[in-house]
Parts: C-alpha cells; structure tokens; sequence
C-alpha cells in the first residue's frame, strides 16, 4: 500500500520549509525545489487516471456514475495542485 501512496503522492519526501531557522528554511526550499523536477511524472500519471476515468464515466452504468464522478474530480484537483506546486517550484524568486 506504501508503494501505491509513493506512485501517485510525491509530497512524502518533501521537507517543511515554514518553520525552522532561516537558513534551515532556505535549505528545505532548496531540496524542494530540488525535488520538483520529478513533479511532471506526477502529473503525467495523474492526467492518466483523469483521462480513463472520464472514459470510464461513459461506459459505466448509472448507478456507478457517480461514483466515477467522484474519482474525476479528484484526479482533476489534484493533477491542478500537482501543476500548482510544479509553477511555484519553478519560478525564480
């Protein structure tokens, strides 16, 4: 089950960059920053599920429907806050 949390999460390995000393701080950015060249297989894997639930939804009959609905709308937040993270990690401050 762990190894199916660290397919689709890549959140795990990141470290918090909110408390800490400053320098300790800047050196959790950086290894964040570090790790977010990894984001786009994320994304990648999550715009795949997003993609075969939307045919899934097609296909299944209506009272899966909404269960479908449901795993879509996941996979769109999250593909969303994957790209999010993705933007903010890459922009230059």
């Amino acid at each position: 089950m762990k190894r199916l949390i660290a397919y689709f999460w890549p959140f795990e390995s990141y470290r918090d960059a909110e408390h800490g000393s400053m320098m300790e701080r800047a050196a959790a950015l950086r290894y964040n920053r570090q790790l977010s060249s990894g984001l786009p297989v994320y994304i990648n894997r999550w715009a795949v599920c997003a993609a075969v639930e939307l045919m899934l939804l097609q296909m299944v009959p209506v009272l899966l429907a909404p269960l479908v609905a449901v795993l879509l709308t996941v996979s769109v937040c999250t593909l969303m806050h994957l790209v999010r993270v993705w933007l903010v990690f890459r922009r230059r401050l």
